[in-house]
């Protein structure tokens, strides 16, 4: 009811700021072109600042050099044929950038050269787009006409309008007009009649095509087009930018899709949003649920590893880092709103600002040295509309390139690009992936596979539970791998203390991903004596005896392992569905010790993972790629602990980081993994003690109450003594 109310009053605030014609455009008519980003009367003193600072020179420069290579190439608006990764698809993505910055260009020099570009290029697509049908290569997605999706379509418009933004004094009365009506309108009208489910829909496409839809309408002075973009084509609030930012970001700035699709989806948010404060300011868009927008930048930011990757979770392409397009308008927008210095590092990092009043003061505050050091730092970060749909942990020990950090992963399932991997980790060391997520099964605009589209292989590996690093019950994935059921719940957080200085620590549950089944993961990070320790343990209540496999994945190469195992001759699969049917089984061990350890090495450091194990315990060397006749699966190795016929269970894990390799002096330091025994002692009422004891004769232990709402007094027997410790947890080390 109250959301509905916020829709009403903000719907009401726009009628009334729009309710004259054409005094009833979105804008001052004295304050000219550009309107949208770069703002007309910026414009001189970012001129004065190419000669005072220099990233925004180098900025400009970058910028210049592409306009003219654009203009050297000549104009080429092909007639679309090809998906992803082709070459009519590409060139018009090279068409939008180059006029892009053809335009800034232009605002910054005067040169008209680079206007001229811009209007022939624009009037090139005022002759292509009306002849055009739907992409003949459409498959799956919404198609669009110029691309072989509407997403493409959308980002297209919100390049190019800016582009026309920025020439519009330039052009004759006559121009303008063929531009706008055989050009600009029969996209919007395409987005907002053809393809309005897309338009209307709560997604990444439907926001590109919102703040697409939304600019075109402040730079043609069509109030409707705005009103469309920001209350859905009904004007009813069920859809547009408004309930887009309702629903897709949780209070604390997280995108429901993941951090790869946030970064991604942060473009058109930001942009638009800045479009709206210069031509709306009385929307207050930046103020918007609680600020949210500004949140959501400085919230992906600390969704990257040491190395600036983002945590590949969901439908996510791993090579991507914080050092892309989105996040330059995003850091660059959100320090002026702000003045957060830490954001200074990232801009630094980028190595380019915006060209804009936004560049400006981020490139004047870095010449002037107000930048300070950007921290990757532990915290919780809730998902879900009102921040009740479980989330993210962020465990992190260390600075900088130096950091270890932990992703806890008890979020919702994140639309249509997320994963079945309730309750799962990837681990991180010194900037290098340890224990990895998989991310998409997908080549980004390689035409060879399948367009650039997702593969086959998304679905029947990449979004099964057993590609990921957390349990699996009688091998299927969870909800069976239906998505309407896994949309439908969410994990719960059950306790968090990452602000203690000896452990950070965390706990959360589902009860609904497997039927008569509830899995509970505490997770306990720590450093004693210069080795780091992730302590694991899978507490799992089960109605039915089931087989429990305990997956995990590692890059680098086996080193070493306390029990023997036996390689396969033979080519042998782990199983027939739910992605098991992609692995293949290289090695095979049984009658592991009581404490299974296997130690691999990876770059300069050393990792091992021991497992409390049990007389029928199995174990699995695996590596990705059966069932793949076309390669589309890449190399990946891993390891599975198999507990069969388990009810009521406790699993516990320990991962150490530990020891160095020095390639240049060919030294080696403590390559061999410190844990010697681990032990699982069950006291009353859900009172454990986690012991490591390790091979120097010492002890780390971890004393937890289970049911995490006890914050009085606690006592559990270990070895005959009582120990009796007050709060959830207890670390003791001797």
């Amino acid at each position: 009811m109250m959301k509905n109310i916020h829709i009403y009053i903000s719907l009401l605030l726009f009628v009334v700021l729009f309710s004259c014609k054409k005094t009833e455009t979105t804008n001052d008519e004295t304050k000219g072109f550009p309107r949208l980003i770069m703002q007309k009367a910026d414009v001189p003193g970012i001129i004065d600042g190419l000669q005072k600072y220099p990233l925004l020179q180098s900025s400009y420069e970058n910028a210049k050099e592409i306009a003219d290579k654009g203009i050297e190439a000549g104009i080429v608006v092909p007639f679309p044929k090809d998906p992803g990764g082709g070459y009519t698809h590409e060139k018009h993505k090279r068409n939008y950038i180059e006029m892009y910055n053809a335009g800034l260009v232009y605002q910054l020099s005067g040169d008209e050269k680079y206007a001229v570009f811009v209007r022939d290029m624009l009037n090139e697509y005022a002759k292509l787009y009306p002849t055009l049908g739907i992409h003949p290569m459409k498959k799956n997605q919404s198609p669009g006409k110029l691309f072989w999706q509407g997403l493409n379509e959308s980002v297209w418009l919100v390049y190019s309008i800016q582009a026309y933004d920025c020439i519009h004094e330039f052009l004759s009365v006559d121009e303008r007009e063929n531009i706008e009506e055989n050009l600009f309108k029969k996209v919007v009208e395409f987005f907002t009649v053809e393809d309005k489910y897309s338009f209307d829909r709560v997604h990444n496409h439907g926001t590109w095509a919102v703040a697409g839809v939304g600019m075109t309408g402040m730079v043609l002075d069509d109030s409707l087009m705005v009103q469309k973009a920001l209350y859905s084509t009904k004007l009813d609030g069920s859809g547009g930018f408004l309930k887009q930012i309702d629903e897709l970001f949780s209070p604390d700035g997280y995108y429901a899709e993941g951090p790869y699709y946030q970064r991604y989806a942060l473009l058109p948010f930001i942009v638009f949003a800045q479009a709206l404060e210069n031509n709306l300011p009385k929307l207050k868009i930046f103020e918007y649920k609680n600020g949210v927008l500004p949140k959501a930048v400085t919230t992906v930011l600390q969704l990257t590893n040491s190395d600036g990757r983002f945590y590949p979770i969901n439908d996510a392409i791993k090579e991507k880092s914080w050092l892309t397009p989105e996040l330059v308008f995003g850091t660059d927008i959100v320090y002026k709103l702000t003045e957060n210095p830490t954001l200074l590092d990232v801009a630094q990092h980028h190595g380019k600002v915006m060209l804009s009043a936004q560049g400006l003061d981020v490139a004047k505050a870095i010449a002037e040295g107000k930048t300070q050091k950007f921290e990757r730092k532990p915290m919780i970060i809730r998902d879900g509309a009102n921040g009740d749909k479980g989330g993210l942990s962020l465990l992190r020990l260390g600075e900088s390139e130096n950091q270890t950090s932990v992703l806890f992963k008890f979020s919702s399932q994140g639309m249509g690009h997320g994963h079945f991997d309730r309750l799962g980790i990837n681990l991180y060391d010194k900037g290098q992936e340890i224990i990895p997520d998989y991310g998409a099964a997908r080549f980004l605009n390689v035409a060879a596979k399948e367009g650039g589209r997702y593969l086959p292989e998304n679905k029947t590996w990449a979004n099964q539970t057993i590609a990921h690093n957390t349990l699996v019950i009688n091998e299927r994935s969870n909800f069976n791998g239906k998505l309407e059921r896994a949309e439908e719940s969410s994990p719960e957080l059950v306790f968090a203390d990452l602000d203690n200085p000896v452990v950070q620590i965390v706990s959360a549950t589902d009860e609904n991903c497997y039927e008569g089944a509830s899995l509970n993961r505490v997770l306990a990070l720590l450093e004693v004596e210069g080795r780091t320790y992730l302590i694991d343990l899978f507490n799992i209540k089960n109605q039915e005896s089931s087989q429990l496999d305990l997956p995990v994945y590692f890059n680098g190469q086996i080193i070493d392992a306390n029990f023997g195992y036996s390689r396969l001759n033979q080519y042998e699969i782990l199983g027939q569905d739910h992605g098991y049917q992609h692995l293949i089984v290289d090695a095979i061990a049984e009658n592991l010790p009581h404490t299974a350890s296997i130690s691999w090495m990876k770059e300069t450091g050393f990792y091992t993972v021991s497992t409390l194990a049990e007389s029928k315990t199995e174990f699995f060397v695996t590596r990705l790629g059966a069932n793949d006749p076309n390669y589309n699966l890449r190399n990946q190795m891993g390891m599975l602990f198999r507990f069969p016929n388990s009810k009521d269970k406790k699993l516990l894990t320990v991962y150490e980081m530990h020891g160095n390799y020095n390639p240049a002096s060919e030294a080696v330091l403590n390559s061999e993994g410190s844990v010697k025994e681990l032990q699982l002692i069950e006291g009353d009422d859900e009172k454990v003690a986690l012991i490591l004891h390790l091979k120097n004769d010492k002890k780390i232990q971890l004393l937890l109450d289970l049911n995490f709402a006890n914050e009085s007094k606690n006592t559990i027997q270990v070895e005959g003594n009582t120990i009796d410790w007050e709060g959830n947890y207890k670390v003791i080390t001797n």
